[in-house]
C-alpha cells in the first residue's frame, strides 16, 4: 500500500530488530582476544546451533543399494540409494576415480535447487573435476528435487509447482510438530556421509563437503551439525541475515534456523563454529546474496581462526565474476582448496565436463522414489502428529487461554493499542473512515471502516454489530476487488 507505507513497516521493524542483534554481537567478537575467549565464544554457537537442528533422530539401519554402474573413462559412476530414516529413500551418485593407491579423499556434494537435483549439468560438472583428482565425490538428491518428488501421486502440483514451493510447504507442516525442514534436510546429509565412510575407498580422515545456492545453505548448516566432515566450502549462500533482509531476499524455510538470530548468531557464526578446521567461503560478483555480506562474514571468520593461530590457509574466499551459480571459477577454486587440503600438490584442471542424461543417472527405474517404495514426507508428518494427538492432554478453557497468551505472546494487562485517526476516503462512492492501529513498535495495522453516518469519520466508534474482515493482499485492494469485502463495505460496518 504505497499511500501508507504500510508495505514496509514489519520488515523495517525487523530490520530495527536485526541492526540491534548485529551491533551486539560485534560488541562481544570485538571483545575476543585470547584462544580461551574464542573457545567460551564457539561453545555459545555450538549449544545454539544444537538447539535450532534439534531433534537429532536416532540413526537407523541405511539398507544401502546400488543399482547400477556407469563407466566412464577416468572414473566410474555408482546409483546409489538409501535410507536416511525408515522408509525415507535418498538417491545419490557416487563417482569413484579408476586408479585408486589406497584410501581416497572425498566429498559429500548437496545440490542447490534445481529441479533436476543430482542430475543437474552444473552439479555434475563439479562431481567430475572432484573424481579427476583424485576425490571419491557422493551427490545426493534433495527432498522434491531429481528423484525424491514426495508428492508423485499429486495430481494438482499448484501448491507444490517447484521445490522451493514443496520445501516451504514441508516446512510449516514441521513448524507445527515443533521441528524445522533444515535439520531434515540437514540429516540427509548426515546419512550421506554415514555412507560414504563405508566404503573402503574413503580415508575418513579427509572428507569435504560443499554445495551451491541451497547446496550453499546446507553445507553451512551441515558443517556446523556435524564435526566428521574435515573441510568445506559453501558457494552462494554466505552474507549476513541483515543482508538478506534489508535486500527483500525471499527464501525458503531451511534457510532461517529456529531462534538462532534471536541467539545472537550470523551466518558466519556457522563457520567460527567449526574453527580452525578449513574453510573456504565462495560467491560471484553479481550474486543475489550480497557480496558485501560474503566479505563481512569473511573478515569475521579470518579474524577468529587468526586469534586461533590456525594455519593462514586454513580459511579463504573467492568471489567469481558471474551472477549466481556454481561457475567453473568457483569449482576450480573449490578443487584447488580441498586438494591443498587433502594433501594433493598438483590439481588437474577440467576445462570441459561432459554431462550424461537422466536415464544414465537415474538410480531408480521410473526416476522417481515413491513408486519404489518410500514413504512421502507428508505420511511421516502425519505420524509423528498423531503420536503427539495421543500424549497430550485436553486442556481446560482457561488453561487454553493462558497457552495461547503465552505462544503469541500476549500479555493480559496490555493496554488496549493506541490509534491514529485519519482522514476518510471515499471508495466506489462509499465514505470510508480511516484508523492506524499500533500493534507494537512502528508497526501500524491500517483499518478501514464503513461508519453508519458517513459524516462521521474522525472517531473508532464501535457499532452494536461489526464485521471485521482480514484481507487476503491489503484492505485497499480487497475493498475494490473482492467479492466478500465489497459486499460488506456497502452494507455492514
Amino acid at each position: 500500500m504505497p499511500r501508507t507505507g504500510y508495505g514496509h513497516m514489519v520488515l523495517d521493524d525487523y530490520v530495527a530488530k536485526v541492526r540491534a542483534v548485529r551491533a551486539d554481537r560485534a560488541k562481544r567478537l570485538a571483545a575476543i582476544h585470547t584462544r580461551k575467549q574464542a573457545l567460551a565464544y564457539q561453545e555459545t554457537l555450538q549449544k545454539a546451533i544444537r538447539r535450532a537442528l534439534q531433534p537429532r533422530p536416532p540413526k537407523t539401519p541405511l539398507n544401502p543399494q546400488i543399482t547400477g554402474v556407469v563407466e566412464q573413462p577416468t572414473h566410474r559412476i555408482e546409483k546409489v540409494l538409501f535410507e536416511s530414516r525408515p522408509g525415507c529413500l535418498v538417491t545419490a551418485n557416487l563417482y569413484i576415480p579408476n586408479k585408486l593407491n589406497g584410501p581416497a579423499p572425498a566429498v559429500v556434494g548437496s545440490c542447490g535447487h534445481s529441479a533436476e537435483g543430482k542430475n543437474t549439468p552444473i552439479y555434475q560438472a563439479f562431481c567430475q573435476r572432484l573424481v579427476r583428482n583424485g576425490f571419491v565425490a557422493l551427490i545426493f538428491d534433495p527432498f522434491n528435487q531429481g528423484e525424491r518428488d514426495q508428492y508423485y501421486s499429486l495430481k494438482d502440483r499448484e501448491i507444490v509447482r517447484s521445490s522451493t514451493h514443496a520445501h516451504n510447504m514441508m516446512g510449516k507442516q514441521l513448524e507445527l510438530l515443533g521441528e524445522w525442514f533444515g535439520a531434515w534436510r540437514a540429516w540427509d546429509g548426515v546419512r550421506a556421509l554415514d555412507y560414504l565412510l563405508t566404503r573402503p575407498e574413503v580415508d575418513p580422515a579427509r572428507v569435504g563437503l560443499t554445495g551451491n545456492s541451497g547446496g550453499g545453505t546446507m553445507t553451512t548448516w551441515i558443517w556446523a551439525y556435524e564435526a566428521r566432515f574435515t573441510m568445506a566450502a559453501p558457494s552462494c549462500f554466505v552474507t549476513t541475515f541483515l543482508n538478506n533482509l534489508e535486500n527483500e531476499l525471499p527464501a525458503d524455510s531451511e534457510q532461517y534456523p529456529p531462534g538462532v538470530i534471536g541467539a545472537g548468531l550470523e551466518m558466519a557464526d556457522f563457520l567460527i563454529a567449526r574453527a580452525p578446521e578449513p574453510v573456504l567461503l565462495l560467491g560471484q560478483t553479481y550474486d543475489y546474496f550480497d557480496r558485501r555480506g560474503l566479505r563481512e562474514a569473511y573478515a569475521d571468520v579470518k579474524r577468529f581462526y587468526e586469534i586461533l593461530k590456525a594455519p593462514a590457509e586454513n580459511v579463504a574466499h573467492f568471489i567469481g565474476p558471474q551472477g549466481h551459480g556454481y561457475s567453473q571459477h568457483n569449482q576450480e577454486a573449490m578443487v584447488k582448496f580441498f586438494a591443498r587440503h587433502a594433501g594433493h600438490k598438483r590439481v588437474v584442471k577440467a576445462p570441459e565436463t561432459v554431462p550424461l542424461e537422466d536415464a544414465d543417472l537415474n538410480v531408480t527405474p521410473k526416476g522417481e522414489v515413491i513408486p519404489e517404495g518410500a514413504r512421502p514426507i507428508y505420511d511421516q508428518i502425519a505420524e509423528k502428529a498423531d503420536g503427539i494427538v495421543q500424549k497430550r492432554k485436553p486442556l481446560g478453557k482457561t488453561e487454553l487461554l493462558k497457552k495461547l497468551a503465552g505462544l503469541l505472546t500476549l500479555s493480559p494487562t496490555r493496554p488496549v493499542p493506541h490509534h491514529r485517526n485519519l482522514r476518510g476516503v471515499t471508495e466506489g462512492g462509499t465514505r470510508l473512515a480511516r484508523y492506524a492501529v499500533e500493534t507494537e513498535a512502528n508497526i501500524r495495522a491500517i483499518l478501514r471502516k464503513r461508519p453508519e453516518n458517513p459524516q462521521y469519520t474522525q472517531s473508532l466508534d464501535v457499532e452494536q454489530e461489526v464485521h471485521l474482515y482480514l484481507p487476503h493482499l491489503s484492505s485497499e485492494d480487497d475493498l475494490q476487488h473482492d467479492s466478500l469485502a465489497a459486499s460488506l463495505k456497502q452494507k455492514h460496518p
